[in-house]
């Protein structure tokens, strides 16, 4: 899998020279799906992704050319809405038959790009909110298991998983993954790959299958920051603002915040990455502050029950007509009567979600996310206390994914047969800076 990594830059580069054009490269996508078609990293294939093709190599012979995304594949999660006559099912047996009206504005945007959309990956089924009873990652009652890249006993974790799993066989060399509470960083963490969750609200949520309005959202998987940083361009709708321009601007010196937890025991191997991490980042003209905090209990599930039953409800009448499925209920009600297939693992998050009001105003529901939102705060004020550039730690915590706060995953190798990463969070929409430090920390690694 390793030497068949290619970066956006090189793509671009024998693209421009003639070497490849993009339906070799969509060509050989495909060979590479059917390769490890076992995975199951891809639900569905594009039946535009030749036609996007063919028509982005004869721009690019008439000199036009869109950006650094302009006819390259990649693959998109399986719960972003893709007007291509497929059909967009998180995985979920009771969406087979929601072919989108429209597509999602971040699918607009990557395609304004020139990015060829391969197909939509696998994931785990409603991005993991379906059932407490031990359902695995991955695994969706509409196409089945995604299995982990190159050791099936380690759990791929979820939900992002055909798309991490896609980079890291080398089906793509990017793909688009959401995030509503660990979806992107940790998927990307047991896979080896590099993942950005944006800030929240940098990036539009507009046509994306919802858990919560008010932690969803979608992020960049790749190899590299780098190119993490090409797609995150291409995500943000802000004319004139480049994250991958910016990368190779020297930084000043930075304080980074490493994060213990209290009372956890850190295990040689942890504590191996951290020292090897804090001499990057002091290689880099950085310093590091060890910054020890207690075990953070924050209970997430209680305001995203109430937010699902909300968000979903809201998107089934946006796509009304599209799916027989028209609410929650509805779906609910579809998995009873097809329980062989559907319930395989039960539908209990389901269920829980039903019984909620499903009303945002209503004050239990607004006081609860007042506390957890004051909770999950804790990153963002230790780094303005402390004067801190960014956190970072050998595993991913719930903080930013509630806060709202950018992370970036950096795979740091394979030890006793266990994936293990650092994961930087950065201040609350400064997710320049902290590309910029994880560009300048990976480069550093392959160095």
């Amino acid at each position: 899998m390793e030497d068949k990594v290619m970066s956006v830059k090189q793509l671009q580069e024998q693209l421009n020279k003639g070497e490849i054009t993009s339906v070799k490269l969509v060509e050989k996508a495909l060979k590479e799906h059917e390769k490890w078609i076992d995975k199951n990293a891809i639900a569905v294939i594009s039946p535009y992704a030749f036609k996007q093709a063919i028509i982005l190599d004869e721009e690019r012979k008439q000199g036009k050319v869109r950006g650094p995304l302009h006819g390259i594949p990649l693959v998109i999660k399986d719960n972003i809405l893709y007007q291509d006559g497929t059909p967009t099912t998180a995985n979920a047996f009771s969406l087979h038959d929601l072919i989108p009206p429209f597509n999602a504005k971040i699918v607009d945007l990557l395609i304004k790009q020139g990015a060829i959309i391969l197909g939509k990956a696998n994931l785990s089924e409603f991005a993991y909110f379906m059932s407490y009873d031990d359902m695995p990652s991955g695994y969706g009652s509409m196409y089945g298991q995604v299995k982990h890249p190159f050791d099936e006993k380690i759990d791929p974790y979820g939900s992002s998983t055909g798309s991490a799993v896609a980079v890291k066989l080398g089906i793509v060399e990017l793909s688009i993954g959401s995030e509503t509470n660990g979806s992107l960083m940790a998927p990307a963490y047991q896979c080896q790959i590099v993942s950005v969750k944006p800030s929240f609200g940098l990036v539009s949520q507009h046509g994306i299958i919802p858990i919560s309005p008010t932690q969803d959202t979608a992020g960049p998987m790749a190899n590299t920051v780098e190119d993490c940083a090409y797609l995150l361009d291409a995500l943000v709708d802000k004319k004139h603002k480049s994250y991958s321009a910016k990368l190779d601007v020297p930084l000043h010196k930075q304080n980074i915040g490493f994060i213990t937890i209290k009372g956890h025991t850190y295990s040689d191997v942890e504590q191996e990455i951290l020292k090897k991490a804090e001499h990057r980042l002091n290689q880099c003209g950085h310093e590091v502050t060890y910054l020890e905090i207690e075990q953070a209990h924050i209970a997430n599930d209680p305001t995203l029950l109430i937010e699902f039953k909300y968000a979903l409800n809201l998107f089934l009448n946006e796509v009304k007509g599209s799916t027989k499925m028209t609410s929650l209920s509805d779906i609910i009600q579809f998995n009873k009567d097809h329980d062989r297939r559907c319930l395989r693992y039960g539908q209990s998050i389901l269920e829980a979600s039903e019984k909620t009001s499903g009303d945002l105003g209503d004050p239990s529901y607004v006081e609860l996310r007042k506390d957890i939102v004051s909770k999950a705060s804790l990153l963002q004020r230790l780094m303005e206390e402390h004067h801190l550039t960014s956190a970072a730690a050998p595993l991913w915590m719930g903080f930013a994914p509630i806060y709202g706060n950018p992370s970036v995953c950096i795979p740091e190798g394979i030890y006793a047969g266990q994936p293990k990463a650092m994961v930087f969070v950065g201040l609350m929409n400064d997710d320049e800076n902290l590309l910029r430090l994880t560009h300048q920390y990976q480069q550093l690694m392959i160095q």
